[in-house]
């Protein structure tokens, strides 16, 4: 399985934007990003993975790094 902040930061890149604002947009807390990067978390609840994967139109899949 891929690295699920590097898959998050990647996808914001493609966007042009930061993390931050992402959150901001879909709702979800910064320290969430914030912990994952610093890796006090690994891993996020199913309904956060749905509304990052929604956010950037790809499949939750695709965010965590199963599927290309």
């Amino acid at each position: 399985m891929g690295n699920l902040y590097e898959n998050i930061t990647a996808l914001c890149d493609k966007k042009g934007i930061k993390p931050g604002k992402m959150c901001a947009d879909i709702g979800i807390s910064r320290g969430l990003i914030t912990d994952l990067k610093m890796g006090r978390k690994s891993d996020i609840t199913s309904a956060t993975a749905q509304k990052i994967a929604s956010y950037f139109n790809v499949s939750v899949g695709y965010l965590l790094g199963e599927e290309t």
